[in-house]
């Protein structure tokens, strides 16, 4: 199979010349961005390569389709070894630990270790150098999923394995210590304190996360005369079960089974509903990609379409074809 994607070898060659590299076992993404993953389906065909990753990365990984996240990368590949939070593995002499570091994206990981003596963290783009007030300097991207203490959580690891060395997703290793840590974790209760503060009370979660309303696989692949399967997810933040009220929109043209989805989501839980779109045989798309919406009600109270997934039309008999496929 061709490679479909921007990636060059730039630095696999001196690698090899410089520190002696024989082969590439595992790569493990620091989170779901593409440019951290452009590379990944190249070293899987070309270098034998197994992915490791953080167990909420999978789905991301393995399905790209199925997730409105910001820079995914288009073509699927297969995950080898899922790790916990928590979990520690050995590769040769070296010991790591692997835990959740959420901000820059809920999917990212940090791993920790101890190489010639450094206490060494690879925190993938969550902290960097040069922060004001002697902190480090972080991001905050909502499209990527994060919560009111996502930063919180992953600046308490960092505290809690004391590393002296942060290696970033970008640019180079820098030493840290534990006042800095400390101060950056002071920032992030800040942070957190301007949330609650802009946001109303009990709605804090739902304000930061466009996506607590989604279609499962966000983008879809359908022909005329086919009827496709989709889910609605819905993430409940309330102390108390929610009850939800919803119906997709599409194309008048098309059938959508049932008509209205009503479920109750578990209190700080996930719930889940199927639904099945049936595209007329003969119908004519006027554009190769059609929206469709999800009309919502909570706990009674009207909200509007507030989530939409995405169908790409294809000719029948055309193959079910994914990217990289």
């Amino acid at each position: 199979m061709p490679d479909r994607i921007r990636f060059v070898e730039h630095n696999i060659g001196e690698l090899q010349r410089r520190y002696g590299m024989k082969k590439i076992d595992v790569a493990m993404p620091s989170h779901m961005h593409d440019d951290h993953l452009n590379g990944f389906p190249h070293l899987i065909r070309h270098h034998g390569a197994q992915v490791w990753c953080l167990d909420n990365m999978v789905d991301i990984l393995q399905n790209p389709r199925g997730h409105n996240l910001g820079c995914t990368l288009g073509e699927p590949f297969k995950v080898t070894r899922a790790l916990r939070h928590g979990e520690r593995f050995k590769w040769e002499e070296y010991e790591f630990e692997i835990t959740h570091s959420p901000g820059h994206t809920e999917y990212q990981m940090a791993l920790f270790a101890t190489i010639d003596g450094a206490r060494v963290a690879f925190t993938g783009d969550a902290f960097f150098a040069g922060g004001r007030e002697n902190t480090l300097r972080h991001n905050l991207i909502f499209r990527n999923h994060v919560e009111s203490d996502s930063h919180i959580k992953s600046i308490r690891n960092l505290i809690a394995h004391e590393p002296t060395l942060i290696a970033p997703g970008h640019g180079k290793p820098f030493p840290v210590d534990r006042a800095i840590m400390e101060a950056t974790a002071r920032r992030m209760f800040e942070q957190q304190r301007l949330f609650q503060e802009v946001l109303p009370d009990g709605m804090v979660e739902f304000g930061l996360d466009p996506s607590w309303v989604r279609v499962y696989p966000y983008q879809m692949l359908a022909a005329p005369g086919e009827r496709q399967r989709g889910e609605l997810r819905v993430r409940n933040y309330k102390p108390s079960p929610m009850k939800v009220e919803a119906a997709i929109v599409a194309p008048a043209e098309w059938s959508v089974e049932p008509e209205t989805l009503a479920f109750e989501t578990p209190a700080r839980g996930e719930a889940s509903r199927p639904f099945h779109l049936s595209i007329p045989r003969g119908w004519r798309a006027v554009s190769p990609r059609v929206a469709i919406a999800v009309d919502v009600m909570s706990d009674g109270r009207y909200l509007g379409q507030i989530a939409e997934g995405i169908v790409d039309i294809r000719e029948p008999g055309d193959g079910k074809r994914e990217p990289g496929e």
